[in-house]
């Protein structure tokens, strides 16, 4: 497997290519000019031609992967030192600001004390908020709330451009999404996929789970299901449970 062309990210670039001034469809009047549809382009290539996915499997994993945990970027530090000069998220490898911490900025710029760095203050992807309203618990919101709303662009506290529900009294409204999850809504194949999902929770269940189950036992050098379980010697079978 061939992950990300950039240092730092997993996969794909998630805020996505931005449209220039005389490209079709710039509009000066939102706050990002991020393109879902030029970004499905990227997660095409990154995930079939890369790393060798189908694409009802890069729907599967994406909708999988981003069904469960959330995004961390509450904290604002315009006019900070993290503000001025090398920006924080370009400091250490895994984006810690002091070293070792593992987490934000413990200078006061995000929070005091104990709290400082800790959990609203707390700064990894820059990205904020979680993909469905229950983000440590199993559900279909992922591809609901893309078929059901319009999302409109916007900014993490931190900066960073992401997406959010136009209608700010929808169910959704406390979820985001990033532009390479809209990439799967932009895309027409990708698209189909989607509805099936948010229609067939059993097929999405069952996709996911030979998904997942590829992605950690096989890679270019471990081409066979149980090549990777026969080189360490153990178990590492993987069962999706609800």
């Amino acid at each position: 497997l061939q992950a990300s062309h950039s240092v730092g990210l997993i996969y794909v670039y998630p805020e996505g290519p931005e449209l220039s001034p005389t490209a079709k469809g710039y509009k000066p009047e939102q706050v990002h000019q991020r393109s879902p549809r030029l970004s499905a382009l990227e997660v095409r290539d990154t995930f079939h031609r890369r790393m060798g996915w189908t694409d009802r499997e890069t729907v599967a994993l994406i909708g999988g992967g981003h069904t469960l945990g959330r995004t961390h970027g509450n904290c604002n530090l315009t006019g900070t030192q993290w503000g001025k000069g090398t920006p924080y998220n370009d400091v250490g490898p895994y984006f810690e600001a002091s070293p070792g911490t593992l987490r934000g900025p413990t200078d006061g710029t995000c929070g005091h004390g104990a709290a400082a760095g800790r959990g609203a203050n707390t700064v990894s992807s820059g990205f904020e908020g979680p993909w469905t309203r229950t983000p440590s618990r199993w559900n279909y919101d992922f591809f609901h709330a893309m078929l059901a709303e319009e999302w409109e662009p916007a900014k993490s506290p931190f900066g960073n451009d992401q997406w959010r529900t136009k209608d700010r009294k929808s169910k959704y409204a406390k979820t985001m999404r990033l532009t390479a999850d809209l990439a799967l809504v932009h895309d027409e194949t990708y698209a189909a996929i989607v509805k099936e999902y948010a229609s067939d929770y059993a097929k999405f269940d069952a996709d996911f789970a030979d998904a997942w189950y590829k992605l950690m036992h096989r890679s270019q050098a471990h081409p066979k299901e149980e090549d990777l379980r026969k080189e360490v010697g153990v178990c590492t079978n993987f069962e999706f449970v609800k």
